[in-house]
């Protein structure tokens, strides 16, 4: 299958290194000066615009190596070689047809230009990484002709130095759980093989970030000290109750004891410094992390409203937010004067 990533970041970077071992890919900039963008990577992609996989040759459709600009040097944890993954502009592909971009993006946040390139290739898919509540409604509405799938990522990624990045792939995973109408799933899943998506329940792709990013949002707030964290966990515990059950209305007990022993973990079988990781990456998506607690405060809101209204048909007005998710709130504020300050 031929793949777009669009967005330069650590994301983009590292699942064309892991597509591009069977699949044809390339990554393209989301702005107009591709070598404005810094990239990521711990696996070796060969320098060619596409990374195509070592038995296929180069087609009319394939973009030219005299195109690529500041190539990514992607690479794992682990002992795989080092790849390099050229990142492009629209002007190279728009000329090409491809069976599945994915938007690692906010679909709300593409330049009009890019939005435009993307609907004039028509691919059959477009998969978006934002859990953000509402972007997959974006998504349809401005790529009507085009199947719309949710990726959630497997793996963990970061930009290091300069143009590098790298990642962790936990052994047996597959780069992106996939959830959507299940035969486009099923059929994007056979277009390219085992081991690189798996088609999940729509719960299991909006439930994870309801668990872990009011973590990352207490994180942020202790201005990226794991230490501080660890000191703070009843806060984001409570909102990660809150948050769980405003995505799958089922209420979970959650105690900072058990966070801290999940905690204790990764810190212990992730082979990467996860406190100093942790800091870092999410730092550069506050703005997100808050758009995702404010989501989640939303739809407990509005569940609320409809549960009062089937048992109180007469009554207006629903429960206060404050009644019902007040460490949501409590969070969502303090990060609010953070990312606005």
């Amino acid at each position: 299958m031929k793949v777009v990533f669009q967005g330069a970041g650590a994301i983009g970077a590292a699942a064309a290194a892991l597509f591009g071992r069977r699949h044809e890919t390339v990554v393209v900039s989301r702005s107009a000066n591709p070598g404005s963008e810094a990239l990521n990577s711990p696996d070796t992609v060969r320098l060619q615009d596409t990374v195509r996989p070592q038995s296929s040759a180069p087609t009319r459709d394939t973009a030219r190596p005299r195109d690529a600009a500041y190539p990514r040097r992607v690479g794992s944890t682990g002992r795989e070689t080092v790849r390099r993954v050229p990142v492009v502009d629209w002007a190279t592909v728009s000329s090409s047809s491809w069976d599945l971009v994915v938007l690692t993006t906010r679909p709300g946040d593409l330049d009009e230009p890019v939005a435009a390139s993307i609907s004039g290739a028509r691919p059959s898919i477009i998969a978006i990484t934002s859990q953000v509540d509402g972007d997959r409604d974006i998504a349809v509405s401005m790529f009507p002709e085009s199947e719309i799938l949710v990726f959630s990522p497997a793996l963990l990624s970061e930009r290091t130095t300069g143009r590098n990045v790298r990642y962790w792939h936990p052994p047996g995973m597959p780069v992106f759980m996939a959830s959507g109408r299940r035969d486009a799933v099923r059929r994007l899943r056979r277009g390219l093989g085992g081991g690189l998506i798996v088609g999940v329940p729509d719960f299991m792709i909006s439930a994870p970030p309801a668990v872990f990013i009011p973590y990352v949002a207490e994180l942020s707030v202790r201005e990226g000290s794991w230490t501080a964290l660890r000191t703070h966990l009843r806060r984001p515990t409570q909102a990660s109750a809150e948050a769980v059950h405003a995505v799958t209305g089922v209420r979970i007990p959650m105690s900072a004891r058990g966070t801290g022993l999940v905690l204790d973990a990764l810190e212990l079988f992730v082979p990467i410094d996860v406190g100093e990781y942790a800091g870092r990456h999410f730092a550069r998506h506050e703005g997100q992390t808050l758009d995702m607690l404010n989501g989640w405060a939303g739809q407990m809101a509005r569940r609320a409203a409809r549960r009062d209204s089937q048992r109180n048909p007469k009554r207006n007005a629903a429960p206060a937010l404050a009644e019902l998710a007040p460490a949501l709130g409590e969070l969502a504020q303090a990060l609010r004067l953070r990312v606005t300050r």
